[in-house]
């Protein structure tokens, strides 16, 4: 029995800590492409997060929050600048 509570924590931790990598969503794609012509001088900090190699993409459970973030923001950068192509 102590054997079987080890493994089901050890894989519980691997399950926690993302054993495989997550791909950029297309959320947060059109994010980046909307920060890029609305606030350019944001670019930088958004790609370390939210880019094809950002910290959201350590496992599923980041990408979920992340691009649920993405999602968000979109919405009230077009909500700021509705005319620009690059946000719809």
């Amino acid at each position: 029995m102590f054997k079987s509570m080890i493994l089901a924590v050890a894989v519980l931790g691997l399950t926690a800590c993302g054993s495989d990598d997550s791909e950029q969503s297309a959320e947060c794609k059109k994010y980046l492409a909307c920060i890029k012509a609305t606030t350019p001088e944001i670019q930088a900090t958004a790609e370390v997060t939210y880019g094809a190699d950002g910290s959201c993409w350590q496992n599923d459970e980041t990408a979920r929050v992340c691009t649920a973030a993405c999602t968000d923001g979109l919405t009230q950068l077009r909500g700021q600048h509705p005319d620009e192509s690059a946000c719809k």
